[in-house]
């Protein structure tokens, strides 16, 4: 099985930005979410814990690790995406500066590339190798568009259910077999 970890709430999800690759740190309930991930993760036999290089994907991994005793590996593949031009802004914010770009977004969806950034294809393509090469049992602390990207490559889901999956701060998403088993939510 591989589990599939969103990091805690960060300062940017308190404030509705979209931070992709700004380095935003966890909130103090982020701290607790991640403890409480690492708690339910005590019951499965997990070999590693692969995070994102990210302050909080690696905070997150971090008190995990804690939880269950095994260090952090950083991937830097496991990045969130590029927001480009839209980095670090609230949706108000994009739709007023960027309308154009906004209407193309919503209307591409998945296919979109964000104008000085990354598209989700951009995503899959350099995730593609280390999910791959994955040893069963780990842990992936990672980022929402990321996880959605993971998704897609192992066609557990499509572009048009991806969205059904809400995937909040620091909920599980434990896959078997390339399939959606399971989803546990972070109850914080």
């Amino acid at each position: 099985m591989i589990y599939l970890v969103r990091h805690g709430e960060s300062f940017a999800n308190i404030n509705k930005r979209f931070s992709g690759i700004t380095d935003v740190e966890l909130s103090d309930l982020g701290r607790k979410q991640a403890l409480q991930a690492g708690q339910n993760l005590r019951e499965y036999n997990i070999s590693r814990i692969f995070t994102s290089p990210l302050i909080r994907a690696c905070e997150t991994a971090k008190i995990i690790g804690e939880q269950i005793n095994i260090n952090i590996e950083v991937i830097n593949n496991l990045i969130e995406v590029n927001f480009g031009i839209f980095e670090n802004m609230t949706w108000e914010e994009i739709v007023e500066n960027h309308k154009e770009e906004t209407e193309l977004w919503v209307n591409q969806g998945f296919k979109y590339k964000f104008p000085e950034g990354e598209s989700y294809d951009d995503i899959i393509n350099r995730i593609s190798s280390f999910i791959d090469n994955l040893e069963d049992n780990s842990v992936i602390v990672t980022h929402f568009g990321v996880i959605q990207a993971i998704l897609l490559y192992l066609k557990a889901a499509n572009y048009e259910n991806v969205w059904d999956y809400r995937i909040s701060n620091c909920d599980i998403i434990v896959l078997e077999n390339n399939k959606i088993k399971d989803i546990i939510k972070c109850e914080i």
